[in-house]
Parts: structure tokens; sequence; C-alpha cells
């Protein structure tokens, strides 16, 4: 388990993955543990993204190719492929039903990106 804060690289440089809230989204800068997730690693090089702080205990989830945050880990839904990009920068794919799509913050959104197709799905992982 690793606890990291995932910085939007690209156009959206400055912002980061946030679950403050009880949303995903894309907060300015790094307001503290609303933007810091555990990287849980799973079995088959899969990963699970675990909020901090008030969300704890939920897990960002992929589920209907929708981006939401789930109570605990139900299934594929919360699983993510984590593929090492150098620099610590990564993207995240989601498995199962949604396979072939990545976590994405292009054009100042977080949504599901069908294929990684640019830096909007690239990801700097920053320890807080």
């Amino acid at each position: 388990m690793s606890k990291f804060a995932l910085k939007a690289l690209g156009g959206e440089s400055g912002k980061f993955l946030s679950h403050a809230k009880n949303e995903v989204w894309l907060q300015t800068g790094n307001q503290g543990v609303g933007e810091v997730f555990n990287i849980i690693e799973l079995p088959k090089g899969r990963v699970a993204l675990e909020c901090l702080g008030k969300e704890k205990g939920k897990y960002l989830s992929h589920t209907l190719a929708k981006l939401l945050l789930q109570d605990g880990i139900q299934g594929e839904g919360e699983e993510w492929i984590c593929v090492d990009k150098g620099n610590e920068n990564a993207t995240f794919e989601c498995v199962g039903k949604e396979t072939g799509l990545y976590l994405s913050h292009a054009l100042d959104q977080m949504w599901l990106q069908r294929g990684c197709q640019g830096e909007g799905e690239l990801w700097a992982k920053e320890r807080p």
C-alpha cells in the first residue's frame, strides 16, 4: 500500500484527482487528504484506489463506465491496471466490462477515455 496524490499532466497540469465532498473531480492544487489515495496492490497486477479522510472506506470506481466512489471493493469495478510510464508517472486502465477505458482528465473533466490517447490519461504520482 502506498499513499499518493494523482496530479494531472498536460493541459490540466497543477490539478489533482479529488475525492473530497464525496465526489470525483479535478481540484486545483493538492489541498490535503481529499486528494490523497492509498494505492492498494491486488492480485493479477491490479490496484485499487482507496480514499482517505472523510471518504475513508470508499474506492474510486468505474462501474457502468462512470466514475464514482464505491463503498469497499465490490468487484472489478473498483480494480485498475496501473501502468508505470517512468518518472513516477502512470496510467490507470479499467478492468472487467470497462477494459480499454482509461482514467482521464482531458478537457478539464474527470471521465473514462477509450484508449490511452495522450497526456490527458497520464498522472504524476506525488507523495503527500
